[in-house]
C-alpha cells in the first residue's frame, strides 16, 4: 500500500513538473544598450529595442536604430584598437521587474562580421529569462579585413530563443512495482536460491580451513607421524 502511495506522488509530480514546462507562454521587451568606447566604467547608449511576442515559438521583433556617423567612427577605431564591444540588454517582463545582463564581442569581429549579430535569449523552466548571449553571425575569429564605413550603417540581429531541455526521467514506477514483486515473491517463498555450495556457505568453510592450516603450523610433530 506504502508503495502504492509512493507511484501514485511521484507520477503526479512528474506530470505537474512536465506541463508547467511545456504549457508557459508569455512575452518579454529587451532594451539594447551598447557602449562604443572600451572602458572599466562604460558609457551605454541606446541601439534599440527586442520583442519576444511568444516565449514559446521565440517570435521576435527587432527594432534598432541606424548607426550615426560618429558612432561608427567610434566603433570602427574600437575595431582598430582590439578593444570590446560591449552590450547591456535589459529585459522588462510581463509582471513589470527588470532584469539587465552584461554581454561582448571583439569589436573587430563585429565589424569584420558588417554588423551582423546574433542574440541568445535563455530562459528556464518557467519561462524566465536567465541570460542574453552576444555572438557574431560570420566569423568567429579577426581575420584583419579592412570594412569601408559605409558598411557599417545598422546592426542586422537575428534572435533565439533557448529552452531548457528536460533531462532523461527514471523510471520510477517501474523501479518500485519490481520491488513489491520481489517482496510479494519472498512472502510466498517463490524465491529460490541459485547460487552454488560454495557461494551459499563459504563463511562456514573458510573458517575450518584456516583452523587447520593454524593447527598443522603448531603441531608439526604430530604430522611428520601421521605421514
Amino acid at each position: 500500500m506504502c508503495l502504492k502511495f509512493v507511484v501514485i506522488v511521484l507520477i503526479s509530480f512528474s506530470t505537474t513538473a512536465f506541463s508547467s514546462n511545456v504549457e508557459y507562454d508569455g512575452w518579454v521587451n529587451i532594451n539594447l544598450q551598447h557602449s562604443l568606447t572600451f572602458s572599466d566604467k562604460p558609457v551605454f547608449t541606446d541601439r534599440g529595442n527586442v520583442t519576444i511576442q511568444s516565449l514559446r515559438t521565440g517570435t521576435a521583433v527587432v527594432q534598432q536604430k541606424p548607426l550615426t556617423q560618429s558612432d561608427r567612427v567610434k566603433l570602427r577605431d574600437l575595431s582598430a584598437t582590439n578593444e570590446f564591444y560591449q552590450l547591456k540588454s535589459t529585459v522588462t517582463l510581463a509582471d513589470g521587474s527588470e532584469i539587465s545582463f552584461l554581454s561582448t564581442v571583439k569589436a573587430c569581429m563585429l565589424v569584420e562580421s558588417e554588423l551582423n549579430d546574433i542574440l541568445s535569449v535563455s530562459l528556464d523552466y518557467s519561462g524566465r529569462v536567465i541570460a542574453i548571449t552576444l555572438a557574431v553571425a560570420s566569423t568567429s575569429t579577426c581575420e584583419g579585413a579592412v570594412v569601408p564605413i559605409d558598411k557599417l550603417k545598422e546592426f542586422s540581429t537575428s534572435v533565439f530563443v533557448r529552452h531548457t531541455e528536460n533531462g532523461p526521467t527514471p523510471d520510477t514506477a517501474t523501479y518500485i512495482q519490481k520491488l513489491e514483486r520481489e517482496r510479494e515473491a519472498k512472502e510466498r517463498g517463490d524465491v529460490k536460491d541459485n547460487r552454488s555450495f560454495l557461494a551459499k556457505y563459504w563463511m562456514y568453510i573458510i573458517p575450518v580451513i584456516i583452523l587447520m592450516v593454524i593447527t598443522s603450523a603448531t603441531n608439526p610433530e604430530g604430522a611428520g607421524a601421521a605421514r
